[in-house]
């Protein structure tokens, strides 16, 4: 193409960015111009029109084939427009290339192209460069990455062969039906690069159930390759923190010394000597628990330090940025459903999603369900409604140690135990609709309440503090109009009301 600006521009879809920069990184090296989103669309740009600019102003356009990308709408738009410049292959427009055993449907079966996943690295680079070679342009570009600048065009890392493991790593098995979180994968992967290399700490908050978990394992995988030693860390119990630092400094084959603070010093030395490194730290209470764990030392130039937390609890910002992780949109709630109940009416899953309150663990329980009892959606659905309490405890997800029904168990127990005003409030809650609750309806009414939510009606202050205390535990969110309960939430309550206000059958009284 006379006058492009490029030479490549490489389509993709986010969960297949690994291979998309190593393909971008191993045509550069060669000395091609490539255009890339992950590093070419900074922050401010225009993304829907950078992508029509790659594609018009780019000699040839390189199609990341997988099953995610075929159900792409952009990036089914991004190579029918390079495909329709050029219909008979004769200027080679469109490459694809497949990075999984995915089905190349319509169109892109008649276009030949190549496959780069199940050989090694080698093989992999040798078929890409046979596949894109053409007459290119020198390059002055040095071997290793330059550290980041600044600006949203240079990189901190080599882009790794993504099938390549880091050496040391500890990560949750990966979910394969993970559903409808692109933009926060992005959200979370944004400003992970810090100009002046600190150590980047991105909390991820939320209801319990809503997917923190799932989120934070789908970004380790995705980006595992990025990274040398990618560490996962149990934070729901302070008490367990050490040992699995000690693990980590095995792991690292450094002498795991007694003392903890020795340990810290040891492995956050061997982290800052090392290529790069992420830190997961799971169901965080508070930042009490963890920030003696955080390494805080400048990371060498060109190498990054990256922690992310997820947690329920609030007053993580002052670590660093929080994204909010909120329920699925309708249509991603049925498609999550879908991937594990295929056969299933997805109008009735719709109905089933809306009464689940689009909440990710209630929807992947209900579709278990379904599966693996080959109940008809139906009439799950009408179990639902008429059992909710029941219901809600079965469709345990495999090594998923919670349900709809005991996943707020512990933050339930604690408020009962510690706040108890709040817990009074929260059980009035379970009893109203699912819509934003008057905060009036306690504070003009004190003397229709049980001690002690009764005494903080009365004082502004204090009641305050008693909504606060709902909002820390994510077990409700502050409105302009007054408290929003999760549905689910509510009902888990309701089943607990029900549960012990049965008659106890080893009483004889009763």
């Amino acid at each position: 193409m006379v006058g492009a600006d490029w030479d490549f521009f490489v389509s993709y879809t986010q969960s297949d960015r690994g291979w998309a920069e190593w393909i971008a990184w191993t045509l550069e090296e060669e000395g091609y111009r490539v255009l890339v989103q992950a590093w070419d669309f900074v922050p401010g740009s225009n993304w829907t029109q950078s992508m029509q600019v790659g594609v018009t102003r780019s000699a040839r356009t390189i199609a990341v084939l997988s099953a995610d990308y075929h159900e792409s709408v952009f990036g089914q738009a991004e190579w029918l427009a390079a495909w329709a410049q050029d219909p008979d292959g004769s200027q080679r427009k469109l490459l694809p290339v497949r990075v999984e055993g995915c089905e190349r449907p319509g169109l892109l079966a008649s276009i030949v192209g190549i496959d780069v996943f199940d050989v090694d690295e080698s093989k992999a680079k040798s078929r890409l460069l046979n596949a894109t070679s053409s007459s290119n342009q020198a390059r002055c570009k040095p071997a290793e990455a330059p550290a980041f600048p600044g600006d949203g065009r240079a990189v901190t890392w080599r882009a790794k062969f993504p099938d390549d493991l880091p050496a040391v790593q500890r990560i949750p098995a990966r979910n394969p039906n993970f559903t409808g979180r692109a933009n926060d994968l992005q959200e979370l992967e944004r400003g992970l690069v810090d100009s002046n290399r600190v150590v980047v700490v991105k909390s991820l908050h939320g209801l319990g159930g809503v997917g923190k978990t799932q989120l934070a394992t789908e970004f380790a995988h995705v980006n595992a390759a990025r990274y040398s030693v990618v560490w996962w860390v149990d934070a729901e119990e302070a008490s367990a923190i050490p040992d699995q630092f000690a693990a980590l400094a095995e792991a690292l084959s450094l002498k795991i010394p007694s003392d903890p603070e020795v340990l810290q010093a040891e492995v956050r030395r061997a982290l800052r000597e090392s290529d790069g490194w992420l830190l997961v730290f799971d169901n965080a209470d508070t930042t009490r628990d963890i920030r003696p764990w955080l390494p805080t030392d400048p990371m060498p130039a060109g190498r990054h330090g990256h922690v992310i937390v997820t947690t329920r609890r609030g007053g993580f910002r002052e670590l660093g940025q929080v994204v909010e992780v909120d329920i699925l949109e309708p249509e991603a709630a049925v498609e999550l459903m879908l991937a594990r109940a295929p056969a299933a009416d997805p109008k009735v899953l719709a109905d089933i999603a809306t009464t689940l309150g689009y909440l990710p663990l209630g929807l992947e329980q209900a579709a278990a369900y379904i599966d693996h009892t080959g109940i008809p959606a139906g009439e799950y659905l009408q179990l639902l409604q008429s059992r909710t309490g029941e219901m809600l405890a079965r469709g345990q997800l495999g090594t998923n140690k919670n349900t709809v029904a005991t996943v707020w168990t512990l933050s339930l127990d604690r408020l009962r135990d510690e706040k108890l005003a709040a817990r009074q409030m929260l059980d009035i809650c379970a009893y109203l609709a699912p819509e934003s609750i008057p905060l009036d309806l306690f504070s003009n009414h004190p003397d229709r309440l049980l001690s002690p939510l009764s005494e903080a009606a009365t004082d502004p202050l204090a009641f305050n503090d008693v909504v606060g205390e709902l909002v820390d535990y994510s077990l409700a969110k502050r409105t302009e109009s007054g408290l929003q309960i999760h549905r689910l939430v509510q009902a888990a309550l309701r089943a607990i009301h029900f549960e012990r206000a049965l008659p106890d059958p080893t009483t004889p009284d009763e």
